[in-house]
């Protein structure tokens, strides 16, 4: 008898945490990087603005105008990149930096703003800091599934010093 009040109460305390677990993933705030940021000032920030044209969905860099591919974005290796991404459209879209133009793979350099299951929502503003550290030709994309065939990528450099 004493042996099904313990298994009982373990399996409570156990549930409790599983529960407790879930709400601090799902309250977390979309954008919020998981990974630690860079504690040192960014030596380059980089505004992008996510919106719809039509039926596409593009990304434009401040100042400029949405375009498919987005405008091209060069880094040097070791610079400190801060990227605010403005969601101006009607729909979620997220950021992140990638080897490959998909949706489905993960970010490289802890870059993600926002992700495949918690988009920047409509009318926020996002950011993150993050650190290259090697050389190659990337993708920046928006990793809501459909949102690259329809428009939302560019390349991303990253040059050696």
């Amino acid at each position: 008898m004493d042996t099904v009040k313990v298994t009982a109460a373990l399996a409570l305390i156990v549930g409790l945490g599983l529960i407790g677990a879930i709400a601090a993933v799902l309250l977390t705030p979309a954008g919020t990087p998981q990974a630690q940021q860079p504690a040192e000032e960014p030596t380059r920030v980089i505004t992008i603005i996510a919106t719809e044209v039509g039926n596409r969905f593009l990304f434009a860099l401040e100042g400029g105008e949405p375009a498919e591919p987005a405008p091209e974005i060069r880094v040097k290796v070791g610079d400190i990149v801060k990227v605010i991404l403005k969601n101006m459209g009607k729909v979620p879209h997220s950021f992140a930096v990638v080897g490959e133009k998909r949706f489905d793979v993960e970010p490289l350099f802890n870059s993600a703003i926002g992700s495949v299951s918690r988009p920047l929502e409509a009318g926020k503003t996002g950011s993150i800091t993050f650190k290259p550290n090697r050389a190659g030709e990337y993708y920046y994309v928006c990793q809501v599934p459909g949102h690259i065939e329809l428009g939302m990528w560019g390349k991303f450099i990253v040059e050696e010093k």
